[in-house]
C-alpha cells in the first residue's frame, strides 16, 4: 500500500497550450483513479509563505503571490505562465510534498511510500527565480523541511527527468547532508547538470547524450549514481520525470516505458535500506510517455512498500 497525494484543483492551473498543460494532470489522475484506487488517496494541503521561504527568498515568494493575473497570463520567464487560479496550484504542490514529511514522522519513519502528483514541476526553480515551467521548488522545499525537522540526518534526492534540476542542485550543493543525483540529457536545457559539478561531494550528475537508448541509459545510472553513493540514508526522494521517454517532444533521449521501473527499482534495491521514499512528479509531455512511465514508476514504489 503506498500513499498518493493528488487533487483535481491542478485542473485549474490554466496554462493554454503550454506543453505543461491540463491535460498532464488529467491522464495522472485517470491513472491513479483506474489503477491505484485502493491505495491511500490523500488530499493536498496548502502552503504558506513561511513554508515556502524555507528554500526561496522572501522577496520572490511575494513577487509570486503579487504577480497573479486577474486575467489572462502573466509569464515569469519565457516558459513558466500564471493564470488567475495558479496561485492555489503552486501552494498545493509545495503543500502536498511536505504533508508527505509530516505523516512519515508521525508514523515514526516506517517504511512510508508517497508519491505526489503534483503540477507545475519545480526542480528547475531556484531560489529567487521562476524556472522552467515551475515557480517553487517542491522537492526542495520538501527535503529541507525533512531535514530541520531532526528527524532525517542524510537525504537522497533522485532526479530521472530528462532536464537537469538545477535549482534542486544550487539549492543544496553546499549542504553535505543532502545528496542529488540526477540523469539528464547533456547538453541540453537548462544547461548545467555536468559531471565536474560535485557540490561538497554530495552532487551526482549523469549527463546522457541525445539519442541514448536503454542499455546505455541503465549502464551509466548503475556506473554513475548507483555504484558512487553508499546506501546510509534516512529519506529518499524521486523528482520523477518522464519526459525522457522516447515518444517526449521536448527531448531526444528513448528510453522504453520499462526503463522507468528499472530505475526506481534499482535506487530502491541499493540505495533505500527500509527508509521511507517520497516520489515527487516533474516533467513528462507525451501523454502515453507520461502515463506508461509514471504506471511503470508506481509499480515499483508499490513493490517496496510490499517487501
Amino acid at each position: 500500500m503506498i500513499n498518493i497525494i493528488f487533487s483535481e484543483e491542478y485542473k485549474n492551473h490554466d496554462t493554454g497550450n503550454h506543453p505543461e498543460s491540463i491535460k498532464r494532470i488529467e491522464v495522472v489522475n485517470n491513472l491513479i483513479k483506474e489503477e491505484y484506487s485502493k491505495h491511500n488517496l490523500i488530499e493536498p494541503s496548502i502552503a504558506d509563505k513561511k513554508l515556502i521561504s524555507l528554500v526561496h527568498d522572501i522577496d520572490y515568494v511575494n513577487y509570486i503571490f503579487d504577480s497573479i493575473p486577474t486575467s489572462g497570463f502573466n509569464y515569469f520567464d519565457p516558459d513558466t505562465i500564471a493564470s488567475p487560479n495558479s496561485l492555489k496550484s503552486y501552494l498545493l504542490a509545495v503543500g502536498g510534498s511536505v504533508d508527505a514529511v509530516k505523516k512519515i514522522i508521525e508514523d515514526n519513519n516506517k517504511k512510508n511510500v508517497f508519491f505526489c502528483a503534483h503540477r507545475p514541476p519545480g526542480h528547475h526553480a531556484e531560489k529567487n527565480k521562476a524556472m522552467g515551467f515551475g515557480v517553487f521548488n517542491n522537492v526542495a522545499i520538501s527535503a529541507e523541511y525533512a531535514f530541520r525537522s531532526g528527524k532525517f540526518k542524510k537525504i537522497l534526492i533522485v532526479d530521472f527527468d530528462v532536464h537537469h534540476g538545477n535549482g534542486t542542485q544550487h539549492i543544496f550543493e553546499n549542504n553535505k547532508n543532502i545528496y542529488y543525483a540526477s540523469s539528464h540529457q547533456y547538453p541540453f536545457y537548462p544547461g548545467t547538470g555536468s559531471e565536474n559539478e560535485r557540490g561538497t561531494g554530495n552532487i551526482f550528475n549523469c549527463p546522457l547524450t541525445a539519442g541514448c537508448d536503454s542499455k546505455t541509459f541503465r549502464s551509466l545510472f548503475e556506473n554513475k549514481i548507483i555504484n558512487k553513493i553508499n546506501n546510509n540514508f534516512d529519506l529518499i526522494y524521486f523528482s520523477a520525470g518522464f519526459d525522457a521517454h522516447k515518444l517526449d517532444p521536448l527531448a531526444s533521449i528513448n528510453l522504453e516505458n520499462e526503463d522507468f521501473y528499472w530505475v526506481t527499482k534499482i535506487v530502491l534495491e541499493k540505495l533505500a535500506n527500509n527508509v521511507p521514499i517520497i516520489s515527487v512528479l516533474e516533467g513528462g509531455y507525451d501523454m502515453k510517455g507520461l502515463l506508461h512511465g509514471l504506471n511503470n514508476h508506481l509499480k515499483a514504489l508499490v513493490e517496496y512498500s510490499n517487501e
